[in-house]
């Protein structure tokens, strides 16, 4: 129910992207959406923050200002919060204001294409089919001579057995390409014959744990492979049974609209594969934040996600099936929340690459437990943004050894003092 102004009677903010700012002499909160249903920005001052707190769906906007009032809060006048809310449920933030008819026209909206569009396409890589070959190829080109490396070593084939899992980065090309090349070219030549890739990726906007799902193809310049929609209803009746979230397998569905995770490694897969029969199952993985509480529960424990895998695992022995996380490691810096600066060949820098080198090692021994535990036991202190597809890749392949390769930390700020760590892996 609303007031005659639209305004839910009880407003409820959505999850925004926050940042603070200074302008003429005064601090203010920068909020944004991360659906970029709207790509405004919209100011709000810092005074105005236990106003926004108490914005939970369950407060009347007469109990909002009295919480506020009793946290301290200055008081705004009744016209400014008014405003404000206006403000707020036009640019659909509010969970129940205007949103919820938009968030469904969109849906319908992104249904009714043929396809996914590629989101980044002209803007974090080359439209044209022809200019992205060139410019993937200008990344991949030290590595096509599977005989050498770039530091004229020979390799060392330690494959064993049939290819299971891969580890792609999510981070854009132009700082990640190498890493991208260095494991594109390692598999290519393992593709071929491959039925089926599920891709895992990290869904940056996404509630967990869950898993979301989409019947749309993953449209790219250099192609598409059809989505699997015989597989994402079967998922789907398993991770609808979830009591704790209503619609669980797409309630989230808008968001693979602009998640840039799935769509870069989508592009290589492309790139590597050429035409093929072979089809895909895009799966958005979110937050596992919840889970690394102590006495939370292992990610194996929730029941419909544990089917979920199960059945993959069973098509897994049925067709030729190859598992993809699209994740990058750690987010380090004030870039990322953290106060301490990390710059290049500080000992912060080599405590990560140590902690990553340790996870890298137990990924590529195919041990999720060991890889969720390593993450959990230093409370994710680095932040590793591929927590939840990294381990359902893991638990999925069943995979029990492998490579790992083309590590970097990528800069992540104007000052080199924050970083992203990525690396690629591939499972036998």
């Amino acid at each position: 129910m609303t007031t005659g102004s639209n305004i839910p009677d009880r407003p409820q903010l959505r999850p925004v992207e926050v940042s603070r700012i200074s302008r003429e002499g005064s601090d203010l909160f920068v909020l944004k959406d991360p659906l970029q249903l709207n790509e405004q920005s919209l100011l709000v001052p810092v005074q105005a923050a236990p106003y926004l707190q108490s914005m939970d769906g369950t407060n009347t906007i007469e109990e909002i200002v009295e919480a506020a009032l009793g946290a301290g809060a200055q008081p705004i006048p009744q016209e400014t919060l008014d405003d404000l809310l206006q403000r707020l449920d036009e640019m659909m933030l509010l969970a129940n204001g205007a949103y919820v008819g938009e968030i469904q026209r969109r849906i319908e909206e992104y249904r009714g294409l043929s396809a996914r569009n590629p989101a980044l396409a002209n803007v974090a890589y080359p439209g044209d089919t022809e200019d992205l070959r060139g410019y993937l190829d200008g990344f991949a080109f030290p590595y096509m001579d599977p005989a050498e490396t770039p530091n004229g070593q020979a390799q060392v084939d330690l494959r064993s057995g049939e290819l299971k899992s891969i580890i792609s980065p999510h981070i854009d090309f132009e700082r990640g390409g190498d890493s991208y090349g260095m494991i594109w070219e390692q598999v290519r030549g393992q593709l071929q014959d491959v039925e089926l890739f599920v891709i895992f990726g990290t869904d940056h906007n996404g509630d967990g744990p869950r898993l979301t799902l989409t019947n749309q193809d993953y449209m790219t310049p250099l192609g598409s492979l059809q989505t699997d929609s015989e597989l994402v209803d079967e998922l789907a009746m398993i991770l609808s049974n979830d009591d704790s979230v209503a619609d669980h397998p797409f309630t989230d569905e808008l968001n693979h609209i602009n998640e840039h995770s799935i769509e870069l490694a989508t592009v290589w897969l492309h790139r590597a594969l050429g035409q093929s029969n072979a089809k895909m199952l895009p799966v958005l993985c979110g937050s596992f934040g919840r889970l690394l509480a102590d006495g939370a529960p292992d990610p194996t424990e929730h029941p419909q996600i544990s089917a979920a895998i199960d059945l993959l695992q069973e098509v897994a022995k049925q067709r030729r099936t190859v598992f993809i996380a699209a994740a990058d490691l750690a987010h380090v810096g004030p870039a990322f929340g953290d106060s301490e600066l990390v710059p290049a060949d500080s000992e912060g820098r080599q405590r990560v690459k140590s902690d990553d080198e340790a996870l890298l090692k137990s990924i590529v021994s195919g041990n999720p437990r060991a890889f969720f535990e390593a993450v959990k036991n230093n409370s994710d202190r680095n932040k590793i943004c591929g927590l939840a597809p990294i381990y359902m890749m893991l638990w999925a392949s069943q995979a029990t050894t492998g490579t790992w390769d083309g590590y970097q930390q990528c800069k992540a700020d104007e000052d080199d003092t924050s970083f992203v760590s990525i690396a690629g892996a591939a499972l036998y």
